[in-house]
């Protein structure tokens, strides 16, 4: 069980840091002039990073299931409370990019910002509780 434990633990943190690498894609695919290229661009981002997370939730019910669900402490309840806030935004990233066309130039811009807040909010968050969950140990 501790072979199981281990190899889930570094198969979690690599998707995890996939999946920020993959948030952190956004900023360059935002610089995509052609709005067209640009969603088809974001929508394959967005299937990368839905796969990413649900490896990340898999691995990490995995290593709580192998531990029969006794190991709570802050940083797991922080990890599902983000893993939550993460599901949500993914949500409202694609809906709020379906109903605006090529030629609706301000919506694509406010679009660009606001996505780039909430991808820049989504990685500061990761980095953080990346950073609490190997200082705590």
């Amino acid at each position: 069980m501790d072979q199981l434990f281990t190899m889930s633990l570094h198969t979690h943190t690599l998707t995890v840091i996939l999946l920020i690498l993959s948030q952190i894609g956004f900023f360059w695919i935002k610089k995509e002039p052609d709005f067209i290229l640009f969603v088809r661009k974001v929508k394959t981002l967005y299937l990368v990073q839905t796969i990413l997370y649900a490896m990340v939730v898999f691995t990490g019910l995995l290593m709580m299931a192998v531990t029969k669900f006794e190991l709570w402490s802050i940083k797991v309840v922080l990890m599902i409370f983000l893993a939550l806030v993460i599901l949500v935004h993914q949500i409202l990233l694609y809906k709020r990019l379906r109903p605006i066309r090529s030629d609706e130039k301000s919506l694509q811009e406010e679009y660009k910002r606001w996505a780039s807040k909430v991808f820049g909010a989504e990685i500061a968050a990761e980095l953080a509780l990346f950073v609490m969950a190997f200082l705590l140990g």
